[in-house]
């Protein structure tokens, strides 16, 4: 068995070293020992989606901690640095745990804004209704640029959420969390860099400074919620350095290249998720609209059928009447169509990762009819890439491992008090929504991250 180790374990003293004097300061935190990760234990059960076997449980269960315990109890979120010592600039996430009755798997939570805006205060009610089922959440803020500024930024986004997924595992015990059960949710922009962590397990080409040495980044099991996978996206050509090369031997590609073009050439080749869909080691849950915009339907059944065709499970829903953003209801809850997404995210968790003793998918039934009647903008569009010939072409009938389904609206519920008490300003540390469902309406901490300026 050999350990998921990408450097040297002297690497994983140093980095420790330092991180023990920041969280000294900001986190009052300790501290913890540090071993090898199994890697056939993580990845056979990353790659079921499924509770392994008992006896991988057992060897999972004594794999120590390598990252500080961040001291978050549960009930509790806290705003806290998640970026190693050495990387270029320093992230933070709001880390949260249920109150009573936490399940074995933490989501890490990514907004979306088109990289250039956003921030994890929108994902604030999804935070809420996965706490009120027991799930961990980390929502994290992430490297944004600015319009026609640093060029290229690829890949510093993506290795901020490598990071985050780091950051929760390397503290996996101290959070009640499984090392193999790691799940990342990515909304628009969020669901790109979400499905690059998610195809890229331990690339050491994402490596460097931007990330804690000797920790596994593999994403266990990705959510992605309306957007493109192959690498598209608003402001391209700034984003990955200049526009898309043509590959070697098509027309008007050039007969010898630079390194610098060489350069941009595997950048955009990277960045195309559907491509390298054969390296994720999980399931995956693709959602979107029926009137958001159709590339995504295009791409997502592409993915799918990448995904599946190397033996992943893949599911995909349609929220029947649904546009783009349409789960944002208000800064407390999700909207109507929201709590519908909401439970195809529930059930799919609770399926891929059952619980021992196994659990109902959601304690109560969700609240619709007090939802806020959000249902979306436009769809939004770019120019999506040209085809290529190496990219899967989606199947007109699916496989058994994956579903593509839709949702249709409804108005049907039972409704709790929709009234979010007020909120503290700047807390560090804070109580988390109760997680007696039906959902909560209190939202999570508003305040500064601890130790930030």
């Amino acid at each position: 068995m050999h350990a998921l180790l990408r450097s040297p374990r002297t690497r994983l003293f140093v980095a420790l070293a330092t991180t023990a004097v920041i969280f000294a300061a900001a986190l009052a935190c300790s501290r913890a020992s540090s071993a090898p990760v199994p890697e056939d234990a993580q990845t056979d059960a990353a790659a079921s989606g499924r509770r392994s076997d008992p006896s991988i449980d057992a060897e999972l269960a004594t794999e120590p901690d390598v990252l500080p315990d961040p001291h978050v109890a549960p009930g509790e979120c806290k705003r806290l640095p998640y970026t190693p010592p050495a990387a270029k600039t320093t992230q933070y996430g709001e880390l949260c745990r249920p109150s009573t009755d936490q399940r074995d798997l933490a989501i890490v939570l990514i907004h979306g804004g088109s990289g250039v805006g956003g921030a994890l205060e929108v994902l604030r009610p999804w935070t809420t209704r996965l706490l009120a089922e027991g799930y961990v959440t980390f929502n994290i803020d992430y490297h944004l640029f600015t319009e026609g500024g640093q060029s290229p930024v690829y890949p510093l986004p993506e290795q901020n959420v490598k990071a985050a997924v780091q950051f929760v595992r390397g503290a996996g015990n101290a959070l009640g969390v499984r090392k193999d059960r790691v799940v990342v949710q990515g909304m628009s922009a969020g669901a790109r860099l979400g499905a690059q962590a998610y195809v890229t397990p331990d690339d050491p080409w994402f490596g460097g400074n931007e990330l804690w040495p000797d920790v596994s980044d593999v994403v266990n099991g990705f959510i992605g919620f309306y957007h493109t996978y192959d690498g598209s996206m608003k402001y391209a050509n700034q984003y990955y350095g200049g526009p898309e090369p043509p590959e070697p031997g098509t027309p008007g590609a050039p007969a010898s290249t630079t390194p610098a073009m060489a350069a941009l050439r595997e950048r955009w080749d990277r960045a195309d998720s559907i491509a390298h869909a054969a390296n994720a080691k999980g399931p995956a849950l693709l959602i979107s609209g029926s009137r958001d915009w159709d590339e995504i339907d295009r791409q997502m059944a592409e993915f799918e059928a990448a995904l599946t065709g190397a033996g992943q499970s893949c599911r995909v829903v349609i929220i029947e009447g649904g546009g783009h953003g349409f789960d944002q209801g208000s800064a407390t809850r999700l909207s109507k169509l929201g709590e519908q997404a909401a439970t195809e995210v529930l059930n799919w968790l609770n399926e891929m990762f059952p619980q021992s003793p196994p659990r109902p998918a959601q304690s109560n039934d969700p609240d619709l009819a007090n939802a806020p009647n959000y249902t979306g903008q436009a769809p939004t569009t770019y120019q999506p890439r040209p085809r290529t010939s190496t990219r899967p072409v989606a199947p007109t009938t699916y496989g058994s491992s994956s579903s593509t389904s839709t949702v249709a609206a409804t108005s049907t519920s039972v409704a709790p008090s929709t009234t979010a008490p007020a909120t503290s300003t700047h807390p560090s540390t804070t109580s988390a929504p109760t997680t007696t469902a039906p959902p909560p309406t209190s939202a999570p901490p508003t305040g500064a991250p601890v130790g930030e300026p």
